[in-house]
């Protein structure tokens, strides 16, 4: 697995890394995910819109489970049928 300098890009796919799961996102890597920026996700937190992060000595992440429950939340705003396609 390479390693990214801070100032490298991070490509990532949904929930998987190589053969892992990936469980925690980074602020930045919740808010690609969500194809939003990261002060407008920092904007959902402190607004209560978005789930507070999970914090890790002073870094922060987002669970994957609260990505997919924001998104949910967002299709059930919008009238759609969780759990079908």
């Amino acid at each position: 697995m390479p390693i990214h300098s801070p100032r490298s890009p991070v490509l990532l796919s949904p929930v998987s890394v190589g053969s892992e799961e990936r469980l925690l996102f980074t602020l930045n890597q919740a808010a690609q995910s969500l194809a939003i920026s990261k002060r407008t996700l920092e904007r959902l937190i402190a607004g209560g819109t978005f789930p507070v992060p999970l914090k890790i000595g002073r870094s922060s992440r987002v669970p994957r489970e609260d990505i997919a429950d924001y998104l949910e939340q967002l299709r059930r705003q919008r009238g759609d049928k969780v759990g079908t396609s």
